[in-house]
């Protein structure tokens, strides 16, 4: 199987794409089946194709259950709600559930609103560039791989090590 254009494309469409900045997040409350439709919509572009849904009625009740994120009130999310469950959708493709909680903890807890909007801002331009990052490599190696096997096993080889190093890191009893 050779590596054709479509996979250049595919990342480079994939790097085009923006998550929404704290600012650009709905300023009025929403009901969990409104919530889930967005979240679809913001993270649609940046998880496997049949995939499925970014997040679940279940998985967002869970969350709060576990208090990784803030509780709704009245049954209405807000956007700090709402930016945490982006930032789940996205962390939790790589990273168990407890790490992610260990990392919203870090970043997110304790931060007075517009402490969280730039932390939140930072996220969303972090996870931006690394999939730009990933889009440069994946047309470079696209040459030297010459399959897209080759390809894969290159991307996911890379992708274990970032994710080794990651929860290196977040484990706070590990000596580096």
């Amino acid at each position: 199987m050779e590596i054709n254009n479509s996979v250049a494309a595919w990342s480079a469409g994939l790097a085009a794409q923006r998550l929404p900045r704290w600012d650009e997040l709905p300023d009025i409350d929403l009901y969990l089946d409104q919530v889930l439709t967005l979240l679809d919509k913001y993270l649609g572009p940046f998880l496997p194709e049949n995939g499925g849904h970014a997040l679940t009625a279940s998985m967002i009740n869970n969350y709060v259950k576990l208090r990784i994120v803030p509780a709704p009130v009245k049954k209405r999310y807000g956007r700090v709600q709402l930016a945490y469950l982006l930032v789940i959708g996205l962390l939790k493709q790589v990273l168990p559930i407890p790490d992610v909680k260990t990392l919203l903890e870090s970043q997110f807890e304790g931060a007075q609103e517009r402490g969280f909007a730039k932390a939140f801002d930072c996220f969303c331009t972090l996870q931006e560039t690394a999939f730009a990052d990933m889009a440069r490599q994946a047309a470079q190696l696209e040459t030297a791989a010459g399959t897209r096997p080759a390809l894969a096993m290159e991307m996911a080889v890379r992708a274990n090590a970032s994710k080794t190093l990651a929860e290196k890191l977040i484990a706070p009893d590990t000596q580096m």
